[in-house]
Formats: C-alpha cells, sequence, structure tokens
C-alpha cells in the first residue's frame, strides 16, 4: 500500500508524462465527432432542464445555499448536487429523451469508498446498470469535485488524481477510446478526456450559480450548462468512449468489414464468426500513448488470442506486418485469422485488431515455471536450443523481404507443445524498397496505407524501440539504422537470461536489475560481459549449460562479436552502421541445414544485412575512440581472462 507520499509521487510522474490542451466546446464535440448529434438535441430537447430552476444552489465565498439554507461549502455537497441533477434528469418524460435508447446507466458517489478492488477514491462513478456488479470493468464514466475553482484549467494535484483514476479505467476496459471524467470545480464543470494522445479538456459553464441578485440571468447560465452537461450524460457507449456498445458487456463481440474500415458489435447470437471473450490478460496499459491489450478468447471452437492496440497513425499497422509475413510464408509466425483498422483516426491514433491462434506462454512464464522442476534441465536446453535457431530463421527471412522486428524480449517469444512463436510485431519497420512491388500494392490496398510514406516517417524519426534488458549495444547506445545482426543480438540475451531461471541455486549476478540502469551504462557491461569468451554465461547469471547449447552459443556469440579472430565490441558502441557480415559456415552451425537452406536457397546474408541499404557495399566502419569513460568501471565488470580471441590492447576496458 502506497503512503501519501508516494501516491503524490507517483501522480505527478503520471501528469508529466501527459500532453493536454484546453478545447472550447465546439472543438470538443468536432473532436468527438458529436456536432451533428449536439445540433440535433439542443434543437429537440429545448426545455428539458426547467423543472430544476428553482432548485439551482448559490457558492457566494465560501458558503453554499440549497433551497434558502446556508452551509460551510464541502466538496461531498457538490457531489450531492450532481447527483440530484442526474437523479431529476433521469427522471424526466420528454419527447426528445423517450426516443432515445435506454443504456442504463447509475451513479454511485463514493467520496470516502474506494473503487471495487483498488485504492483509488474518485467523488463518484456512473456505472452501466445492466452489469451484475459496479466494478472497474462497468465504469461508463468518473466524477471529481473540489471546491475550489480551477480558472486556468485543472492543477497537478487534480490533474494526478483523475489520471490514476482513468488509467485504472484504461486498465480493465479494452473496448475504450477515451475515458471521460466530469470536474466539479467551484460553480464550474468541466469535462475531460483521456485519451492516447495525451487529455483534452472543456469548460461547459457553471451548473452553480454564483450570484446574489434576484435576476434569472445565473439560473439560466446554470440550466444552459446542465443541459449541455446531460448531452454527454445521455450519449451511447459505442459514440462516447467505447469502439462498441458496451451497456450489457463486451464478452461477445463479431468483427465485419474489411481490413481497412472494420465494424464491431456486441452479438450473443451464436456462429462460427463470434468471438468469445474468455479473460483479458493483466499488463501494462499507460495513460497515453501506444497500448495494447491481450485476451483469452474462443474462436470457431478453439482456443485463440485477441490484440488490441492503439498506435500513432503514421505508423503501419502490425497486421500489415504479419500480412506480409505470412504471404512470403516465414517460419514461426501465428496463424492471424482475421485483422484490420477499427479506429482510424481519434485524435492521432490509430486502434487495430489481430485475431490469432494461441501461442502459447511466453519464453519468461516457461522457463520460469519448467526451471524450478526436477529432471527437466535437458530438456529446457533442448528448448532453449530450438528458440536460437527458429527465431533467428525468422528474423533473417523477415529481414531478406524487408521486415525487422525490432523488439525481441523473452515476453515476445513463445512457447506451445514444443512449436516456437515470434509474435507482437508492433515496434516493427518496413523497408518498403525491398519489398515486392506486387505485395506492397496489395498491402496497400487492403489496408489503405502508403508503405512507402510510413518508411519514410520512419527514417525520419526512427526512435529507439524494444525492451531495454535485450536491446543490442548499438541500439542502446542510441544507434538506430538497425541491421538484423541487431535483433539477433537480443536472442542472445534473451536465452541467456531464460537459462538463468534453471535450477534452484542462482548466480550472484542479478540480470534483471541491469534494466533499470541506463542505457549507455547496460551497453558497457554487455561489451564487457560479451569480451570473456569463457565466462560471459555466469556474467548473466546462468549457472550451467549442456555442452551442445553452450557450442551453439559460443558459435552464435562469435558470429555478432568477432571478427578475423578479433573482439569488436569497441566498435560496436560507436559505429554508425552495422557492418557485421555471418559467413555461410557460421549460419550453418547455429541453424543447421535444414533451416540455412529455408532462409538461403542461394547464400546471400549481405543482401538483407542493414534495414533499407545495399550491406554487400562494403561500408568504412566508423570506430573513432570512445573518450568518455564515466559509466565504465572495471570492479563491476566482468573479469577479462579466458577466451578473448586475440584482443586488441585497447579494447580491454579500464577505469
Amino acid at each position: 500500500m502506497e503512503n501519501e507520499k508516494e501516491l503524490k509521487n507517483r501522480r505527478h510522474k503520471l501528469v508529466s508524462s501527459l500532453s493536454g490542451e484546453e478545447v472550447d466546446f465546439r472543438e470538443l464535440l468536432i473532436d468527438l465527432n458529436l456536432e451533428e448529434q449536439y445540433t440535433e438535441y439542443t434543437r429537440r430537447s429545448v426545455g428539458i432542464c426547467d423543472g430544476l430552476r428553482d432548485r439551482i444552489p448559490k457558492l457566494i465565498g465560501d458558503e453554499l445555499f440549497i433551497e434558502g439554507k446556508k452551509s460551510a461549502a464541502k466538496e461531498w455537497m457538490l457531489t450531492n448536487w450532481f447527483s440530484e441533477i442526474f437523479t431529476h434528469m433521469m427522471g424526466v418524460r420528454h419527447e426528445y429523451l423517450d426516443a432515445q435508447p435506454d443504456h442504463g446507466y447509475v451513479l454511485k458517489k463514493l467520496e470516502t469508498k474506494s473503487m471495487s478492488g483498488t485504492a483509488a477514491k474518485p467523488d463518484g462513478a456512473v456505472y452501466y446498470s445492466d452489469y451484475l456488479n459496479t466494478k472497474l470493468d462497468s465504469i461508463h464514466m468518473l466524477i471529481e469535485a473540489k471546491i475550489r475553482e480551477h480558472i486556468n484549467g485543472p492543477n497537478d494535484d487534480a490533474l494526478g488524481q483523475m489520471a490514476d483514476y482513468a488509467q485504472l479505467v484504461w486498465q480493465n476496459q479494452p473496448t475504450r477510446t477515451f475515458v471521460p471524467v466530469v470536474f466539479l470545480h467551484g460553480v464550474w464543470v468541466d469535462l475531460v478526456i483521456f485519451a492516447r494522445c495525451g487529455y483534452r479538456y472543456a469548460r461547459l459553464g457553471q451548473y452553480i450559480s454564483n450570484s446574489e441578485d434576484s435576476s434569472n440571468r445565473s439560473t439560466k447560465i446554470a440550466l444552459k450548462t446542465i443541459h449541455r452537461l446531460w448531452f454527454f450524460m445521455i450519449q451511447p457507449p459505442e459514440r462516447f468512449g467505447h469502439f462498441v456498445c458496451v451497456s450489457q458487456g463486451w464478452k461477445y463481440l463479431r468483427f465485419e468489414g474489411s481490413r481497412s474500415n472494420t465494424t464491431v458489435e456486441y452479438n450473443t447470437d451464436i456462429s462460427s464468426d463470434r468471438v468469445d471473450i474468455k479473460k483479458l490478460f493483466k499488463r501494462d496499459v499507460p495513460i497515453s500513448r501506444r497500448a495494447a491489450y491481450v485476451l483469452g478468447v474462443n474462436y470457431r471452437g478453439g482456443k485463440a488470442v485477441l490484440k488490441l492496440s492503439w498506435a500513432p497513425v503514421e505508423r503501419q499497422p502490425e497486421g500489415a506486418l504479419y500480412d506480409i509475413l505470412a504471404r512470403e510464408k516465414i517460419e514461426c509466425l501465428p496463424e492471424v485469422y482475421r485483422s484490420g483498422i477499427i479506429v482510424r483516426d481519434f485524435l492521432g491514433y490509430r486502434l487495430e485488431y489481430i485475431l490469432m491462434e494461441d501461442c502459447g506462454e511466453s519464453l519468461h512464464t516457461f522457463f520460469s515455471r519448467c526451471g524450478q522442476m526436477a529432471n527437466r534441465e535437458s530438456f529446457l536446453y533442448d528448448c532453449a536450443s530450438n528458440v536460437i535457431k527458429n527465431v533467428c530463421a525468422c528474423l533473417l527471412q523477415a529481414a531478406k523481404v524487408g521486415v525487422f522486428h525490432r523488439d525481441v524480449s523473452t515476453g515476445n517469444i513463445t512457447i506451445r507443445e514444443g512449436k516456437v512463436f515470434l509474435i507482437d510485431w508492433g515496434f516493427g519497420k518496413v523497408v518498403s524498397s525491398t519489398l515486392d512491388e506486387r505485395i506492397k500494392q496489395e498491402i496497400n490496398s487492403a489496408w489503405e496505407i502508403d508503405l512507402d510514406k510510413i518508411t519514410h516517417n520512419e527514417d525520419a524519426r526512427d526512435n529507439v524501440t524494444g525492451t531495454v534488458l535485450f536491446m543490442s549495444i548499438r541500439v542502446l547506445m542510441g544507434l538506430t539504422s538497425r541491421s538484423v545482426f541487431d535483433d539477433i543480438e537480443s536472442i542472445l540475451y534473451v536465452v541467456l537470461v531464460v537459462l538463468s531461471h534453471i535450477g534452484l541455486s542462482k548466480s550472484e549476478a542479478n540480470v534483471s536489475e541491469m534494466g533499470k540502469v541506463s542505457h549507455r551504462h547496460q551497453a558497457y557491461w554487455k561489451t564487457g560481459c560479451m569480451l570473456d569468451g569463457d565466462n560471459y554465461l555466469s556474467s548473466f547469471g546462468v549457472s550451467k549449460c549442456s555442452d551442445s547449447l553452450r557450442c551453439l552459443l559460443d558459435d552464435l556469440r562469435r558470429m555478432l562479436f568477432v571478427q578475423e579472430g578479433k573482439f569488436i565490441g569497441k566498435k560496436l558502441l560507436s559505429c554508425k552502421f552495422d557492418d557485421r557480415m555471418a559467413n555461410e559456415g557460421a549460419l550453418k552451425k547455429i541453424l543447421g541445414n535444414v533451416l540455412y537452406v529455408k532462409c538461403f536457397p542461394v547464400s546471400d546474408l549481405a543482401s538483407s544485412n542493414a534495414e533499407g541499404s545495399n550491406a554487400s557495399r562494403k561500408r568504412k566502419s566508423e570506430t573513432e575512440d570512445v573518450t568518455d569513460t564515466d559509466n565504465i568501471n572495471a570492479s563491476k565488470m566482468p573479469k577479462t581472462q579466458g577466451n578473448q580471441e586475440n584482443l586488441d590492447p585497447d579494447d580491454v576496458f579500464s577505469p
């Protein structure tokens, strides 16, 4: 349980990660694609708030007047007035309101109570009444109240609270497009929208009078504000916060339409195309930017996986990458049953879905579970060898056709019934100039995208991607012009990390902690580990290994870090381009003859070496001396004795 200081610090970090802006009411309607609906609402709902005319409270200084009674103003009083509005408006009989579908919303005041299953205490929440419970998965919108007016928008404390609550909703509702929060502060009410782009807030107006005069002006303003507020309160979920109607749940979905334009509906009718959601796998869903949900489902009588992903609109859809790779018959890929774009552009972000075969459990989970079992070592060593061979083959084949994964990790390699899969290509990159022209045109047409433009955008703003613990040395140093060898280097780290789970005894090395240090520090640490050909396994916490697996790991290490008998770690720390090469003999040792022939019917690794370039063209390597040694600490680096492949004296690190 967090203490108050820890909670405040975490919320401030949450706010610092968000970008946000104030928009006026009309801009908000346009952003939410509700302008037409609001015009119809104002035309047909005249007078629906008249029953509240004589009940509008007055807030004068620190005193609140309710039906003539004066009391010191408290936050719960604001929530009570909102509750009174909600109760009254839900009971209003009006031609326009009666014609609207009943989505079954119910308001629950929380204030001192926590949202079910959490320590979070917003002032209130609107739930879907048809759900069997009032938990996080049934929240429609949140209510937060502050007695002090926030004239210039919510301050960091208030915004941190709202963002904290909104993130909990994001984590538990995969059908979300945004999370709305009604922010009551003093006499004002704002609508705050938390979307993947960050947050936006619009001032709806004064819903409490702040005037002592006897005129009706302040009352009219309050009624106009309540009328605006009620427009949002009656919107159906599929138009306000979700991509599908969830008022009765989201356990049964049907996806229809093309890849470029998919529609989703809640459907309980039994059919072969219905997706029955069984489980939402818990994973980190940040408050903004990219996010992905993974759900265990039943589809066509068997287990499957549904992935819902938010990403910037300028990125290529992950489903398009799977589409390219499937057409090229790449190894280790799951079968994709359906995929497409659900939301093409909402405030700069796109939502897509991928429905694929069940890929089993992650390498991390598999080795953590099996690593402590008796008499399983030989089996796990064989599994590790299988992972190296098959994932290397997958990456090499993909690179030849112009696709790079860029996030190889223990979570993105899975095993099911002995079969290895490389999944989660969401950070992948397509080099359109390398693609077969026919396939490129087919993908562009099916997904309504421009792969040439996407590649250009990626080149212009190529970010460092990947999971830190498994990033290659060059990527850790910020050298974003990648080669397939950067991904293959990640495989080496992946296998070394999972091997550390085997056996009850643990090495003194705490590899997981290295994922928390700076990128530069970790790059030097990995370079030091790979410098020592005899002891690099123990540096990663691997206490033992079969002879055959050790030979395979040694071959992989030599291919990545040794050229012409010389260790090239120092070069990798600084070279702009990756000019590592592998000969036929080295690749056959790693892949085996069968996989080698699948990858290279005609041996030509060089054609797939570097992103978007002809790697067979020899580059002059850039190997300037690294003079900044602030992060080099010989006492923390692995010892350099042992098989060091004719080391140059300059390649031996010293403090």
